[in-house]
C-alpha cells in the first residue's frame, strides 16, 4: 500500500498476546544525596493496544510531577505525558501510552522514553534516556541486515530469509537508479508469519477490507519502515518502493496523487497478475476510474482492485509510450512543488485529461499493453 501517515498522540501500539513482562529500564539517576531519586523503571507493552510506562521515585519532599516524554525512532518531533500517581514521597506513577485504533503505531518501530520528575520545591529530575522495541511478545523475533534493508521475522527458516532480502535488495537497484538515489537510510522490513497476525497487526482500514484480505502490506515513511503478510518478493519490492519514493521526493510542498505512487510501486514487481484483464474489462464496461478520482485510495473494495489495476496500467503506458526519463522527470517536477496537472503538462506536452484520453484509447484494444510473465496471480493489494 502507499505510504501511510501515522500521527502520534500520547500514545502507541503493538500487538502482544498472553501476559506481558515487565522490561527494567535502566537506572540513571545520580548520587543518593540528589532531593529526587528513582527507584526503579520499568515497561509494559500490550500488543496491540498500549504501552505502559511504570517508575518508582522517592524524594525528600513531595513527588508533584511525573511526565513521560517519548520518540519514535525516525522521527523528529517528541511527543510526552503526564504519569498518573498520588503525591508523596515515594510514588509509583504509571503512564499509558495508546497504540492501537486511532493512535495506531506499527510494529517494528523503536520508541525512546525518559522521564522528568519534579517535586514540590521545584528540585526536577531528568533521567537518562531509555528504549523499548514494539514487537509482538508472542514470538522469538530475529533479525537480518541486507544492503539498506533490516528484516525483522520469526518462525522462517534464516537462508529463506536471506535469498529472498538478497533478491530485494538487488531488484532495488533499479528504483534507486530511476530515483537518483546514492544513499538511503536503513529501512525496516517486519515479515509477519500468517494473516491471523496480519490482521491483529495491520491498521485497520475498514471491516470489509479487513475481512477480505484486501491488503497485503503497508508502508510508513514516518519511521522508514514497512509491514507485510508473508515473505514475499514483489511484496517487499513494492513496499519499498514506496519508502524510497517518500525519500526521494522530500519537498513539503510535493503531493503524489495516489495512482502515481502505486502505479510506480506496481512497475517494478516481477508480475502484473489480472491487471490487464481487469482494466480492460472495466474499458469494455465503461467502468474505469477516472484519474483525477484517484488521487487517493477508494474506500470500496471493488473500486479498491480496479484502482490498483488502473495504476498499474497507465504507469506502464507513460513508460513505454514516454521512457521511464520521462518519470523521473515527472517526479522532481512535483517534488518542486508542482502540482500533478501542471507536471504533466510540463514534462509530456500534455494535460492530465488528454493523457488519460491516450491511455483509455489503448486500453480499448487498439495497442493493448503485454502482459509481463506471471508466475502466479493474487488477489491482496500491497499499500
Amino acid at each position: 500500500m502507499a505510504i501511510v501517515s501515522v500521527i502520534a498522540s500520547a500514545t502507541i501500539a503493538m500487538v502482544v498476546v498472553g501476559p506481558p513482562e515487565l522490561s527494567p529500564g535502566r537506572q540513571p539517576i545520580g548520587p543518593s544525596q540528589d532531593p529526587i531519586r528513582v527507584v526503579s523503571s520499568a515497561h509494559q507493552v500490550n500488543f496491540p493496544e498500549e504501552v505502559t510506562f511504570r517508575l518508582e521515585a522517592e524524594a525528600d519532599t513531595y513527588i508533584t510531577e511525573v511526565i513521560v516524554h517519548y520518540i519514535f525512532a525516525g522521527q523528529k518531533v517528541r511527543a510526552y505525558g503526564y504519569a498518573e500517581f498520588t503525591p508523596a514521597k515515594r510514588v509509583s506513577a504509571d503512564f499509558k501510552l495508546r497504540t492501537g485504533g486511532a493512535n495506531y503505531v506499527p510494529i517494528g518501530v523503536t520508541i525512546e522514553y525518559y522521564y522528568e520528575i519534579t517535586d514540590a520545591t521545584g528540585n526536577t529530575l531528568v533521567t537518562q534516556t531509555d528504549s523499548l522495541e514494539y514487537r509482538d511478545s508472542r514470538y522469538q523475533w530475529q533479525e537480518l541486515r541486507q544492503g539498506d534493508l533490516l528484516v525483522l521475522w520469526h518462525d522462517l527458516p534464516e537462508e529463506k530469509v536471506r535469498v529472498v532480502a538478497s533478491d530485494v535488495d538487488r531488484r532495488l537497484e533499479a528504483v534507486k537508479a530511476v530515483l537518483d538515489l546514492k544513499q538511503v537510510p536503513v529501512m525496516t522490513a517486519v515479515i509477519l508469519r500468517s494473516r491471523p497476525e496480519a490482521d491483529r497487526s495491520f491498521p485497520v482500514v475498514s471491516g470489509v477490507a479487513s475481512r477480505r484480505h484486501l491488503y497485503g502490506g503497508f508502508a510508513y515513511g514516518d519511521f522508514d519502515l514497512f509491514v507485510l503478510a508473508g515473505l514475499n518478493v514483489d511484496g517487499m519490492v513494492h513496499e519499498m518502493t514506496h519508502l524510497l519514493m517518500d525519500e526521494a521526493i522530500d519537498s513539503p510542498l510535493a503531493t503524489i496523487p495516489a495512482w502515481l505512487n502505486e502505479g510506480m510501486a506496481m512497475h517494478f514487481e516481477t508480475r502484473s497478475g489480472q491487471r490487464q484483464a481487469t482494466v480492460e474489462r472495466a474499458a469494455r464496461n465503461s467502468d474505469l476510474l477516472s484519474l483525477g478520482s484517484m488521487n487517493a485510495v477508494p474506500g470500496r473494495p471493488r473500486d479498491v482492485r480496479l484502482f490498483y489495476a488502473q495504476s498499474w496500467s497507465v504507469i506502464e503506458y507513460m513508460i513505454d509510450t514516454y521512457g521511464m526519463n520521462q518519470i523521473a522527470l515527472l517526479l522532481d517536477t512535483l517534488n518542486s512543488g508542482n502540482r500533478i496537472d501542471a507536471a504533466i503538462r510540463e514534462v509530456y506536452g500534455v494535460s492530465l485529461q488528454e493523457l488519460e484520453e491516450k491511455w483509455v484509447a489503448k486500453v480499448s484494444g487498439e495497442t493493448p499493453l503485454a502482459p509481463r510473465p506471471d508466475p502466479g496471480t493474487t488477489g491482496t493489494s500491497f499499500l
